[in-house]
């Protein structure tokens, strides 16, 4: 599976993983969505197993993200949660029954049965 980089300024950070059908679905949501200038991926503790990843659109910089960019896709992820996300994997499944982002990070572990929310090891 092909991944791509997306880098942030900040040198310390690892940076955003996308795999090529990620990559696919995010330039679509660009088309349609017109007056974005990002998608942003946030957590909030909710479900089973304790967390769960959100996807906002962005419309402008409110400087409380990092951003990471490739040519013209930028993915923002808020800087008092980078401990938990910097490094992640994001993959997009489509199946006959369902289409979804996919997230993989080495700190989450044990999601629930439906695969909705995830444990942090921290």
């Amino acid at each position: 599976m092909k991944k791509y980089l997306l880098k942030s300024n900040e040198k310390k950070l690892k940076g955003i993983f996308v795999t090529q059908n990620a990559l696919k679905k995010i330039i679509k949501i660009y088309n349609i969505k017109k007056n974005i200038i990002g998608i942003k991926i946030d957590i909030k503790k909710t479900g089973c197993a304790g967390y769960k990843y959100i996807l906002k659109y962005i419309t402008k910089n409110t400087n409380t993200d990092f951003i990471f960019v490739k040519d013209n896709i930028s993915i923002f992820l808020p800087k008092n949660k980078i401990h938990i996300l910097d490094g992640i994997t994001i993959n997009f499944i489509k199946n006959k029954f369902n289409n979804y982002f996919d997230f993989y990070h080495k700190n989450s572990q044990n999601k629930c049965g439906c695969g909705e929310s995830f444990q942090i090891n921290l």
